[in-house]
């Protein structure tokens, strides 16, 4: 979520700067109608703009398709990646100023939750560009609990005194009514609104025959984390009909409803040592004789350097259309010197 704010998102930055003007602003003035601390409500507004600014602003990536969501089965791993501490990161201020400014870490913390749930789902609704995923949710939630925990050590610390947190059960009904029906009203609008599929059965619905293709062939092609972010497919009445599918690690084509591959392309990965052209060869040849067995058969490829550096390696496959109609074979597989297949293409 962040890491696709970060990039691609050129009106992130005058979003913020409106929203912080307006929240943080708008958030002091009440501070000071009701004798809180002014400088906290601050604060804990411009932390909301760059909450709502970070995950809403549009990026530049066009989604097509019905509105999905995704629960994947991997969130310990997300945590422990730079765009999980990201995630974790963007809710941490938030709850931590909820907490100093409200004084009940139990309804800041519902509310919170609630915020990033709302979050996705508005994510996928409103196609904004970023992937809808309960990963994120997770991270959140995982960095608005540290946030309360920061924000109640403070209030109990010897600096606060006079600060001490509000009543407990109060807290504890109000955080309870906030997260019901919050969440659940959340999960009303998903059930209704937003296809929700997942990499593990029985987590969800059974997903269409089209994203249980494409999340396939992700995973063959760039690992079994790899999640499918948006699928775009051609007019069914006109043939041959093939589907384009973007990735978090790449994209690529794939006719319908074979799953057969067209045409893949890796984000440009440049990390790991570098192998020997050998190697470079045999990681393309395998991945050519994986995905392109049947056109490739009997031929061999001509190997030709590619890349800025030239230390890539581009492998070739070609055959000239024969008689009684045989089609012509075009098959072009680049491989990185790191042995990381970067493109592919047939036709």
């Amino acid at each position: 979520m962040i890491e696709a704010a970060l990039d691609g998102t050129p009106a992130l930055f005058p979003v913020f700067a409106v929203l912080g003007l307006l929240l943080g602003a708008g958030a002091g003035w009440l501070a000071r109608r009701r004798g809180a601390p002014v400088a906290v409500a601050v604060l804990w507004g411009l932390s909301l703009a760059g909450e709502l600014a970070v995950t809403l602003t549009p990026t530049t990536s066009e989604v097509s398709g019905r509105a999905t969501c995704a629960i994947g089965a991997s969130a310990w791993n997300e945590l422990l990646a730079t765009q999980g501490k990201l995630n974790i990161a963007l809710f941490v201020p938030l709850a931590a100023f909820g907490v100093l400014l409200f004084r009940r870490p139990v309804t800041v913390l519902a509310g919170c939750a609630v915020l990033s749930a709302g979050t996705e789902a508005v994510q996928a609704l409103l196609r904004t560009g970023r992937a809808c995923d309960a990963t994120d949710f997770l991270d959140n939630t995982a960095g608005a609990v540290l946030g309360v925990l920061l924000g109640v050590g403070w209030l109990m610390g010897p600096l606060a005194r006079r600060a001490r947190p509000a009543g407990s059960l109060r807290d504890l009904w109000q955080g309870a009514v906030v997260g019901g029906v919050g969440l659940a009203a959340v999960g009303l609008v998903l059930h209704l609104g937003v296809r929700v599929y997942s990499g593990d059965p029985g987590l969800a619905a059974p997903p269409s025959d089209d994203i249980v293709t494409a999340q396939r062939v992700a995973e063959g092609l760039f690992g079994p984390q790899a999640r499918v972010s948006t699928t775009t497919s051609s007019d069914p009445t006109l043939p041959p009909q093939v589907m384009d599918v973007t990735t978090d690690r790449g994209t690529f084509r794939i006719e319908q409803p074979s799953g057969r591959l067209l045409a893949a392309a890796a984000e440009d990965d440049r990390a790991g040592a570098a192998l020997a052209p050998e190697q470079v060869v045999a990681a393309g040849t395998a991945f050519a004789q994986t995905w392109f067995a049947d056109r490739i058969a009997g031929l061999t490829p001509v190997v030709t350097p590619a890349g800025s550096n030239g230390a890539d390696r581009r492998l070739s496959y070609r055959r000239p259309a024969g008689p009684a109609g045989a089609a012509a074979v075009r098959v072009d597989v680049t491989v990185s010197a790191a042995g990381r297949v970067l493109a592919a293409e047939a036709s």
